[in-house]
């Protein structure tokens, strides 16, 4: 839903498991450098960052790894799958190697099946995006 106004999109990406469990949020705001007023309102332990365009990147995604990896308290000897879209971001040599490291199998699904492929995105992120609509419609 867009108004008049001039839009301004974020990227943020999420992570969930399949029993519900989630890790706070990373959030890339469309700015140069990353301004404290990022961080109003933002769910506790969201990482808050800032890239030229708002859009997640090789070097934000590896940002987000080490989020995650913190988080999950990931170790080679107990091996986790981690189901990514195929965003180009995610198959960087850094964040591979980071990955394979620690145990973290990425597993990537083909392009543009994402949508009906990935749990998350059926299950979680379609009907937030369906919520969310009907919110802005609403306040509109």
């Amino acid at each position: 839903m867009v108004s008049g106004e001039r839009v301004t999109n974020i990227t943020i990406i999420c992570c969930v498991n399949a029993i519900g469990n989630s890790v706070s949020p990373m959030m890339v705001f469309p700015q140069v450098k990353f301004k404290n007023h990022m961080l109003k309102s933002v769910p506790p332990g969201t990482v808050v960052t800032a890239h030229i365009n708002g859009w997640s990147n090789a070097e934000k995604f590896v940002e987000f790894l080490k989020h995650f990896i913190h988080h999950v308290k990931c170790q080679a000897d107990r091996q986790l799958l981690l189901l990514l879209d195929n965003h180009e971001s995610h198959v960087s040599i850094e964040a591979i190697s980071l990955a394979k490291e620690l145990g973290i199998i990425m597993l990537t699904f083909p392009p543009h099946t994402s949508h009906k492929l990935q749990s998350s995105d059926r299950g979680v992120f379609g009907p937030f995006k369906k919520y969310y609509r009907t919110a802005c419609s609403n306040w509109m």
